[in-house]
């Protein structure tokens, strides 16, 4: 054994980290933070277009086409009346139902903690309410 290889060599054991268990997906819209059950979350992406859908409710931004789905896109600042400039590029949280997906457009990307903040949404509550046939 050479010098350098001793130099790197130690008797002490490493750590170990846990790192905490993650719940919620949360988000900002306005002011407002809101909380989603993990398990639900598919995935986040960004998203710059979101097609509009004639002959919806103005609480539905459309549609985005991503991985051979249809999604759409529903507005909480327009559900609970909370006025929010809307970006050019926004984040798109993907919910999956089983059979039935729905995107949440933010303007910022959300933040998944061990704990939940804000209003917690019902997920299967809300996409009975709000739902939109893609």
């Amino acid at each position: 054994m050479n010098n350098q290889e001793s130099e790197y060599q130690t008797d002490v054991e490493p750590q170990k980290y846990i790192s905490p268990e993650l719940n919620a997906c949360t988000f900002k819209v306005g002011s407002q933070t809101f909380s989603i059950p993990l398990q639900y979350v598919k995935e986040i992406t960004e998203v710059s277009e979101i097609f509009p859908l004639p002959l919806t409710p103005p609480y539905v931004d459309g549609v985005v086409h991503l991985r051979g789905y249809t999604i759409p896109v529903v507005n909480i600042g327009r559900i609970k009346n909370i006025s929010e400039e809307q970006k050019k590029v926004r984040q798109l949280i993907i919910l999956d139902l089983g059979k039935e997906k729905f995107g949440i457009a933010v303007n910022k990307m959300p933040d998944l903690n061990a704990e939940f903040s804000g209003e917690m949404i019902n997920v299967n509550k809300f996409y009975e309410t709000y739902r939109v046939a893609s």
